[in-house]
């Protein structure tokens, strides 16, 4: 298991970075290829959520479940891959920096061994983009 840290300043303050992260639907916001986010109700530890999109003119579906809800401070998301591929958990933490927040994320994913050098920096180029969209979404 790899964990692939990154991070960006956000000139937004932590409750408003909370309620957007928080609000699974926003995905939609943050990647063109998310067509329909669908929850099961109120964000909150168990609470279950698919995500479908297409991509390259075929459709893709993947169900998600909220691991960790503490309000203004973390949330985690474990996407349930069906095998042989393996459940990746993202998390997001917060803290105030000034009047804005900092916020964090982890990825922890199975990585084959020996290919760790060429999937980590992909991954985490996928992690800065991320954060980038969700910079620009909320006017940070």
């Amino acid at each position: 298991m790899a964990t692939i840290e990154t991070s960006i300043s956000i000139n937004q303050p932590v409750g408003k970075v909370f309620e957007f992260l928080a609000n699974v639907e926003n995905q939609k916001a943050l990647n063109s290829t998310i067509t329909e986010v669908v929850t099961s109700g109120k964000a909150a530890v168990g609470a279950k959520f698919t995500v479908k999109g297409q991509v390259m003119g075929r459709e893709f579906k993947s169900d998600n479940e909220i691991v960790a809800f503490e309000p203004n401070q973390k949330l985690g998301i474990k996407t349930l891959a069906p095998p042989p591929a393996s459940d990746v958990i993202n998390m997001y933490t917060l803290e105030s920096e000034g009047n804005g927040t900092k916020l964090h994320l982890s990825m922890e994913a199975a990585v084959t061994p020996g290919t760790e050098n060429l999937v980590v920096p992909q991954l985490r180029a996928g992690l800065d983009t991320a954060l980038a969209a969700i910079k620009k979404a909320i006017g940070g």
